[in-house]
């Protein structure tokens, strides 16, 4: 819709012109774009634009969708209008972008006929609803209520009930009490008149309580009955308003149905009426599009027929001048078709090779399928049946635990049980253990002196085998094996001692004579009649000590602490005590503090003393052989920080041999690993050895030479055995010749040969 200046409508506000510039732009713009579209454009005549009017909300403002079809339109006044009013959008959008108070609110638009119809048959069916509703909940409201009541009156009930019920019990405690005080009188009467007329009263009493007792079950019961009446009668109530609220539905369904038909016809109607006026004006919107596409249609064929024309002439150009260039195209593509075939056959021929492949691949496929669904089902059976397995195994697993559990307490009572009767047996084994060990000492030097007669009796034989037999020089063994185990360890640690005082006056540079080496020996022989004592008093383990000390101070008894506390006091509190006396007397602390460290760690002989200070020193030095070179043991000790480690695994070491395990192997005294310190030899294996040195005292290579002596032995006595058989034999054979010699001649000679026509001796 346009207007004009002259005629614009009351409701509108003419706006200020639009400069003759900005139109005429606005116009050319709309031109090119229109060109740039492939639309053929008319001649756009540059005229006044008339002044844009303001739309109220009397007038309808053309949409996006309408303005662009206007704008494709070919009635040019359609055209006209709709730049207008696109033109009068944009300064719209940009007046309101500049002011924000121009913006009007978008109108409600006004609801149509069906609209209002719609809302008007909801709003009456959700009043019929709501009566529906509020008809169909009356009786639910009503049982709720008398539900309400019910359950009230059953819950005083039930107060009532336990208050009988604890009364009851209160009066039966009571009658309890006086029965049971009666039993206590009863034991105190001997006459038996007074006895009967006592048990007379208790039995009274008894049926007084059994009396009550039954009164309150009989009232129970009567309750009970009540309540399955009353709940017999809820039934039946609750039945009939069951029956009464289907009633009420059906009812309401009946009536909703009938009003829902009812809107719905009303609402069609109005729908349809609406249906056939905007059928009436679409058809006369569509009468008139299809005029205007008619006159359309008819200038489309006249440009048609003209452009068709032209192309028919061009056409016939271009056919005679591509008429060469066909024929050679032509014969270019009959070649590339030739070729075609050729490779369209090839490449049929791969086609049914890879078609009889894919179809043996196929025939592989389905029997491996049907192979694979089988397994699949053996599988799932296989699966049922472990469930089923599963399932059997948690039940017995739940037995077996429950099994466990009891005999887990059965046991644990045993245990504790046990472990009583083995203290009280490590008490006895103790006792038997001294005894054992008296004993073991008493055997052990009877067998001693036994076994030591039997080598030397092995011996004397290896010596005249040797010599008498052999005709060799006999070797004997060395005296080490007659030696008692603590007399050979003694005598190893003496030749240590030895070895280390001379490498150290060989590094020293000195040179002793016999004597001296002598005076050594001796010196040695003296010092070793308590190797303990001389280890503690050796300077060369003082600092060894007293590290021992510092670190493991937490191991000196309270005994020798108090001791030691006193005897520094004593030396505090004596104000002139000389030098002398103060270091006499930090020399004995000290040694006090080493023997009680050296106690707790288990420490109590020269060997184990040895074992903790190989222990405690670095790998690959020998503390005696250190400490007889005259040097300071403290020097190859470990760093503190593993002094503890190594003291901990040489205990559990010395426990683990003191323990008596003697049948084991080296292994055995070894339960730290590879990296545990290396553990001195226990009494049991000491005395291991020493048997084990008197049974091998005549040596491998002797009982070697013994076999085979007794092999040549043996064969010479066969060889022997073997010609007196031969001569026994020789001997019979002479006896035999002669018997049958004897024979002969008493046959030749008999007088029968006589009679004979050829007599035997005519053969002879």
């Amino acid at each position: 819709m346009t207007t004009t200046e002259g005629d614009a409508p009351a409701g509108e506000v003419p706006l200020p012109e639009v400069p003759k510039s900005e139109s005429v732009e606005g116009t050319v713009e709309e031109t090119a774009e229109e060109t740039a579209e492939g639309t053929v454009a008319e001649p756009v005549e540059v005229e006044e634009p008339d002044p844009l009017p303001v739309e109220t909300s009397t007038s309808k403002p053309m949409d996006d969708a309408e303005i662009a079809r206007k704008l494709e339109s070919g009635d040019r006044d359609d055209r006209v209008a709709a730049r207008r009013a696109r033109i009068a959008a944009r300064l719209k959008a940009k007046r309101e972008a500049e002011d924000p108070s121009l913006i009007e609110p978008e109108p409600e638009p006004e609801p149509t006929a069906e609209e209002t119809q719609v809302r008007d048959s909801k709003r009456r069916l959700a009043r019929l609803k709501a009566l529906g509703f509020e008809d169909v909940t009356d009786i639910k409201a009503v049982a709720v209520a008398r539900e309400t009541h019910r359950r009230g009156v059953r819950d005083d009930r039930k107060v009532e009930r336990r208050n009988c019920i604890e009364q009851e019990r209160a009066e039966t405690m009571q009658r309890d009490g006086e029965v049971a005080g009666g039993w206590e009188k009863l034991r105190g009467i001997k006459v038996a008149h007074d006895l009967n007329a006592a048990i007379q009263a208790q039995k009274a009493l008894c049926d007084q309580i059994v009396a009550s007792k039954n009164a309150l079950i009989a009232e129970m019961t009567e309750e009970l009955d009540k309540e399955d009446e009353e709940f017999e009668r809820n039934i039946r109530r609750q039945e009939e308003e069951v029956d009464e609220t289907l009633k009420r539905m059906n009812s309401q369904y009946n009536e909703l149905s009938a009003a829902y038909m009812s809107e719905f016809d009303e609402i069609e109607r109005v729908f349809l009426e609406e249906r056939s006026a905007a059928l009436k004006a679409n058809m006369e919107e569509l009468d008139a599009l299809f005029q205007r596409r008619d006159a359309a249609e008819v200038k489309y064929m006249e440009d048609v027929a003209a452009t068709a024309d032209a192309y028919r002439k061009e056409l016939e150009k271009h056919e005679a001048d591509d008429a060469e260039e066909y024929t050679m195209l032509k014969i270019r593509l009959e070649t590339d078709i030739a070729n075609l075939q050729r490779h369209l056959a090839d490449m049929k021929s791969t086609y049914l090779l890879n078609a009889e492949k894919l179809e043996y691949n196929y025939r592989v496929l389905v029997e491996r399928d049907h192979e694979n669904a089988g397994t699949l089902q053996i599988q799932r059976r296989k699966i049922a049946k472990l469930r089923e397995t599963l399932m059997k195994v948690k039940d017995k697993f739940h037995a077996m635990d429950k099994k466990f559990s009891d005999e887990n307490v059965r046991l644990t009572d045993d245990h504790r049980r046990v472990t009583e009767q083995f203290k009280e047996l490590e008490i006895k084994f103790r006792n038997f253990q001294a005894s054992d060990r008296k004993k073991f000492q008493e055997v052990w030097a009877m067998k001693e002196e036994e076994i030591a007669r039997k080598v030397k009796r092995a011996l004397d034989a290896d010596r005249i085998l040797h010599e008498q037999h052999l005709g060799m020089v006999w070797h004997p063994p060395s005296e080490d094996v007659f030696k008692h185990p603590e007399q050979l360890a003694l005598d190893e640690t003496r030749r240590k001692r030895a070895a280390a005082a001379k490498a150290a006056r060989a590094s020293s540079g000195e040179q002793g004579g016999t004597v001296g080496m002598e005076e050594d020996e001796d010196v040695d022989v003296e010092e070793e009649d308590n190797p303990f004592e001389q280890r503690i008093a050796n300077p060369a383990y003082e600092n060894y000590l007293a590290t021992l000390v510092d670190v493991f101070y937490f191991l000196v008894d309270p005994k020798t602490q108090r001791a030691v506390s006193a005897a520094e006091a004593a030396v505090a509190e004596g104000t002139g005590a000389s030098d002398e006396e103060r270091f006499t007397t930090a020399a004995a602390v000290s040694r006090l503090q080493a023997e009680s460290v050296l106690k707790a760690m288990g420490v109590t002989d020269a060997s184990s003393f040895d074992g903790l200070a190989n222990a405690l020193t670095v790998d690959g030095v020998d503390p005696v052989m250190h400490a007889g070179g005259g040097g300071d043991v403290a020097e190859i000790m470990l760093p503190s920080v593993d002094l503890v480690s190594a003291a901990t695994k040489f205990a559990a070491a010395e426990n683990l041999a003191k323990s008596g395990n003697s049948g084991g192997d080296g292994e055995r005294l070894q339960p730290f690993g590879d990296d545990a310190p290396a553990t001195r030899k226990t009494k049991e294996q000491l005395d291991t050895e020493f048997w084990e040195r008197m049974s091998n005292a005549v040596g491998e290579k002797n009982f070697r030479v013994w076999r085979q002596l007794e092999r040549s032995m043996e064969r010479y006595r066969e060889m022997l055995m073997k010609r007196r058989d031969s001569l026994r034999d020789a001997e019979s054979l002479r006896e035999q010749n002669d018997e049958l010699r004897g024979l002969l001649n008493q046959y030749l000679s008999s007088s029968v040969n006589d009679e004979l026509v050829v007599p035997p001796a005519a053969y002879l």
